[in-house]
């Protein structure tokens, strides 16, 4: 009888909490290029989270901005961002010196968008910098320098030896 009378105040404890904490709406996935692109039937039309890499450059337009986001599959993904949404300002691009800055996008998927002549992309609904992008140290490796001496120094040799053989005539 006492196990029982436990139990039935848990449940009730339990169903107070569930009745006083908020609820949050469930967040959408964040999903990559791949995801999105091989489930597109799947996606089309649904709200969705996609993070990535800023790529080159972002296009501003009257009624919105255009920008590329690559999340590392060697493929990138169309954001639009409309005009009535924030778009925190953006430092970096990516370039063969810079990382540009990270952004975790979310809006509706649209695999064949009716608005951008059937392109697949994202129109955002919200967008953050969720890490700044930064200079890429690009140093020069010294075992590609010793190879360089050792191929500059081969090909020297080569172009000797061609060029110090006697040529044989021939007499007409």
């Amino acid at each position: 009888m006492k196990r029982s009378g436990v139990i039935i105040g848990i449940l009730f404890v339990s169903l107070i909490l569930a009745s006083v904490l908020p609820v949050s709406a469930a967040e959408p996935p964040v999903l990559s290029t791949n995801e999105l692109v091989e489930n597109s039937y799947k996606w089309d039309g649904k709200t969705v989270s996609f993070r990535g890499e800023v790529l080159q450059d972002v296009m501003k337009r009257a009624d919105g901005t255009w920008i590329n986001l690559s999340d590392g599959n060697n493929t990138a993904m169309g954001v639009f961002v409309p005009a009535g949404v924030a778009l925190p300002p953006l430092s970096w691009t990516e370039t063969y010196r810079t990382q540009g800055d990270t952004v975790l996008v979310t809006g509706i998927f649209h695999r064949a968008c009716p608005q951008d002549q059937g392109e697949t992309d994202i129109h955002a609904a919200s967008v953050r910098i969720v890490a700044e992008g930064h200079e890429k140290s690009n140093p020069v490796q010294s075992g590609r320098i010793v190879w360089f001496f050792v191929l500059a120094a081969l090909l020297a040799l080569v172009l000797w030896l061609y060029y110090r053989t006697p040529r044989h005539r021939s007499e007409a």
